[in-house]
């Protein structure tokens, strides 16, 4: 389990926040505006109403506990900054910032944000998904409850083959494609993709392009 805060329950932090819960995860949910935080209040570990900017009240809430926070408050980027900041100063190992413009992503990466999200661009879902399982390298949403992620191959799968291993049967997922470099591959060349050869044993670097349900998909790591 992980402990996570999520500051600014918009339409994008309180879904991600929700999701986050839902799977079982410790969540503090923040945001000054006292109609979110009751919206939320039964759905996450904690929902408070405070000043994300005022380190003393986030030290008072454990925010500086926390092992990943995201920061999600609205349009106001001088907010955004300043959080972030002050996360990054008390010691938060994980700051995910949201950015409105590639010019404010650029400055919240300057001032210390570990990642910067768009929320236009990108869903909650996916985030909750990213965070909840950050051995997936990519991780395409297909609807709500399915996606299409790559992983590299775990310890427990290397040198054995598909037949071996029944995905299927074991995980009700599927292997649509798998990524090789070659021994001698330069870094910066893409690696081969491939057809699945189920007789095929998996190597330790080979990237697997799995297909399934999300509650599956968490189960291969």
């Amino acid at each position: 389990m992980h402990r996570f805060a999520v500051i600014g329950l918009g339409r994008f932090g309180s879904r991600l926040a929700a999701n986050l819960a839902a799977s079982g995860h410790e969540v503090i949910g923040i945001d000054r505006d006292t109609a979110l935080i009751e919206e939320l209040r039964d759905r996450v570990t904690l929902a408070i109403s405070l000043d994300a900017t005022d380190e003393q009240a986030l030290i008072a809430q454990g925010v500086d506990k926390v092992d990943t926070a995201i920061v999600g408050i609205g349009n106001n980027f001088e907010a955004i900054a300043l959080t972030t900041v002050v996360l990054k100063q008390l010691g938060v190992p994980r700051v995910i910032s949201r950015a409105v413009t590639p010019t404010s992503a650029k400055i919240l990466a300057k001032i210390g944000a570990d990642e910067v999200v768009n929320p236009e661009d990108e869903s909650a879902d996916r985030w909750a998904n990213s965070l909840i399982t950050p051995q997936f390298r990519n991780h395409l949403e297909l609807d709500p409850q399915h996606s299409i992620v790559e992983i590299q191959t775990p310890d427990d799968w290397r040198g054995k083959n598909l037949i071996e291993l029944n995905l299927r049967v074991e995980y009700n997922i599927h292997v649509v494609a798998i990524k090789r470099r070659k021994p001698d591959q330069p870094e910066h060349v893409p690696p081969s993709v491939m057809i699945p050869d189920p007789t095929s044993a998996l190597r330790e670097n080979d990237i697997l392009v799995l297909m399934g349900a999300d509650k599956d998909l968490a189960k291969t790591v």
